[in-house]
């Protein structure tokens, strides 16, 4: 079996290894300073608080071990009920971007390129199926503040989009179908594809934001084409920075596939 290796494409840019480590880093930076704005005390395993400057003082690691810690003591319900008045906040502001048709207004697009060795499709698809669950989507991506279910069956989903703004409580379902609104093209030459929408989890508002993956196997890998959707009347910034997210996620999860730290 060929040895494992990831290639990340955004906008005809490779990106390294070392720039998306540090892009990790900073947004788990950014969800520790909303954690504690939010009055979460943030303690490591020996005890010690931390302040919003000892935060900015963190080597990356010790950033992302301390976020680890604080996802998984504050669990789910917890999560949620902190977060409550940002998820109102946040699901307000994607009504107003939804204020106009979504046929009339149409959609960002924001597209991450994969090429992927050493994992055959199979691997592919049993992670993109398990690891969106439970504790591991904080893992590879700091800005999943938490995700419930499958996505055969339904998700809960709590994210940011974009490296933007602030994340949302919504559900969704995976689809082999591209909604027609989004006005993103197929490409034939990918056989496979999962794509899905998210509906606001308080009111079940379609808000006409999603992803579409689409795969190619090939006999060392796959290459995988990752894109992002949502309203025109939303800041362009969240499907441009939807890029990253994808870089992390995706990439995240095909390094825990591979057995890869």
């Amino acid at each position: 079996m060929t040895e494992f290796s990831i290639t990340t494409t955004i906008n005809g840019q490779v990106y390294t290894e070392e720039q998306l480590e540090r892009l990790k880093y900073e947004r788990a930076l950014h969800v520790l300073h909303e954690f504690k704005r939010l009055g979460v005390d943030l303690k490591d395993e020996d005890g010690k608080v931390y302040s919003d400057t000892d935060l900015n003082w963190l080597e990356p690691q010790k950033a992302m071990s301390l976020l680890e810690k604080t996802h998984y003591t504050l669990g789910s319900e917890r999560t949620i009920e902190i977060m409550k008045p940002v998820f109102e906040d946040s699901a307000k502001r994607w009504r107003e971007f939804n204020q106009r048709p979504i046929e009339e207004q149409g959609c960002w697009l924001g597209i991450t390129h994969f090429d992927i060795k050493g994992l055959t499709m199979s691997q592919v698809q049993k992670a993109m199926a398990t690891m969106q669950n439970g504790m591991t989507p904080f893992k590879i991506m700091p800005e999943h503040y938490g995700v419930a279910g499958e996505i055969a069956t339904g998700q809960t989903i709590m994210e940011a989009f974009g490296c933007f703004g602030e994340p949302v409580c919504t559900h969704g379902i995976g689809s082999q179908t591209i909604p027609a609104y989004t006005g993103a093209k197929r490409h034939e030459d990918y056989p496979l594809v999962l794509a899905g929408e998210v509906h606001l989890a308080d009111n079940d508002e379609n808000i006409h934001v999603g992803a579409i993956h689409e795969f190619k196997p090939n006999s060392e890998g796959l290459e995988m084409i990752s894109t992002f959707f949502c309203p025109k009347d939303a800041p362009q910034a969240i499907a441009k920075g939807h890029t990253i997210h994808f870089a992390l996620e995706v990439g995240g999860m095909m390094k825990l596939a591979a057995g890869v730290k």
